[in-house]
């Protein structure tokens, strides 16, 4: 029971009891005319008593009310103390019972703990058997395989080795032969010279002693690579030009003599021989013409264009700009002008790319170097969906 919200005890019923019989004494008192007598002095001590009392009730009634609260609560007070107390020795034995749980645990882990360095030192060592065994393995097969190594490559090295000093001495004699056949070259020269002057001043006296005669118009022959016959040195003594004959029409040329077969060297010359046959071979491998040149108009070699795959209008360009230097390109069409130009995609090196699929007309463009060189050339034309590579050089 709730003691605060119970009803109070009103005082003012007793209060007002208290005053009526005051007032009642009060009133015999004044109007008795012999109020020590003892009938009246009896009523009024007795109404004077009386209201007393009763003003005194409610105070006691209310004061045991109080005690009654205040044991109340302190019996409530007491009940929760009990409660939390039962609880908290509740929560004590469910601590104790962990407590004796962890120290099991905890004793069950000490005595593994103590079997432990046992039980690492068995592992560690059955681990070193074991690795001692697989090195010992692997040491015999390496051992082994690097034995059959040896005697399957000895063979072939010793054979390697051998061919390697043959080639060796072969290519000391074979610069021998060429230093002595160069210094024999290089004493052969003086005297073809000799003997080509000999020849010019043989040649311009049989010019000098036919004045007279008419010009010769022959058709020379096709550029050939120059063919130089090997032969002995020739002293400028034995060779003589053939006086023109005197029955001899001047209106009719003489025919071309034929080239003369070239000689057999003679044992004493055979090193300047085979000098020059070295001379007419690497003289008539070289070609006359350069590789790069190209007796092909401008407008054949233009580069072709072709259908693309994918539909797409590509231009590649083919060019060593070197690092640092991007390749641009202007024109007329999606994308491009002529003020500015647009940066061609890096492919790889030496190759740049630009490609649309926008393309609905021709585009005309041209290829710039760090947007401010231009590529020599007209401008390029490529047609929608085709694709086309050209070289460009700056």
């Amino acid at each position: 029971m709730n003691f605060d919200e119970a009803p109070r005890l009103n005082k003012l019923p007793f209060i007002l009891g208290d005053i009526a019989l005051l007032l009642v004494a009060g009133l015999i008192a004044n109007q008795h005319p012999h109020p020590l007598d003892p009938l009246p002095l009896i009523l009024i001590t007795l109404c004077v008593v009386v209201g007393a009392v009763l003003l005194s009730v409610p105070f006691l009634l209310n004061y045991a009310r109080e005690q009654d609260e205040a044991a109340a609560a302190l019996r409530h007070e007491l009940t929760e103390q009990f409660k939390k107390l039962m609880a908290a020795s509740e929560h004590l034995q469910g601590a104790s019972a962990q407590l004796k749980t962890v120290e099991e645990s905890a004793a069950r882990t000490l005595q593994a703990a103590e079997k432990l360095p046992a039980r690492l030192q068995e592992r560690l060592a059955d681990f070193t058997a074991q690795l001692a065994a697989s090195q010992n393995e692997e040491n015999v097969a390496l051992k082994q395989e690097l034995a059959a190594l040896r005697a399957s490559q000895g063979e072939r090295l010793a054979g390697i080795a051998e061919k390697i000093a043959k080639s060796t001495a072969e290519w000391g004699r074979l610069e021998s032969d060429l230093r002595k056949q160069l210094a024999a070259a290089a004493e052969l020269e003086p005297k073809l010279g000799a003997v080509v002057a000999a020849l010019d001043a043989k040649i311009a006296a049989l010019g000098a002693a036919t004045p007279n005669a008419p010009p010769v118009t022959t058709i020379p022959p096709p550029l050939s690579p120059p063919v130089i016959e090997a032969a002995a040195p020739v002293e400028p003594a034995s060779v003589t030009a053939a006086p023109p004959a005197e029955g001899a029409s001047a209106e009719s040329p003489k025919p071309a003599r034929k080239p003369r077969a070239p000689r057999k060297p003679r044992s004493g010359g055979e090193a300047a021989a085979t000098a020059l046959e070295l001379v007419a071979e690497s003289v008539a491998d070289e070609s006359l013409v350069p590789e790069d040149f190209s007796q092909v108009p401008p407008e054949e070699r233009k580069p072709e264009s072709v259908s693309s795959a994918d539909g797409r209008t590509r231009l590649t360009v083919v060019s060593y700009v070197g690092i640092g230097n991007k390749l641009y390109l202007r024109g007329q069409g999606p994308g491009l002008s002529w003020d500015k130009g647009v940066p061609l995609q890096f492919v790889s090196i030496g190759r740049w790319r630009w490609e649309t699929a926008e393309a609905t007309a021709p585009v005309a463009c041209k290829v710039y170097l760090n947007d401010k060189t231009e590529a020599p050339g007209d401008a390029i034309n490529l047609a929608p969906g085709t694709e086309q590579e050209i070289n460009a050089s700056f």
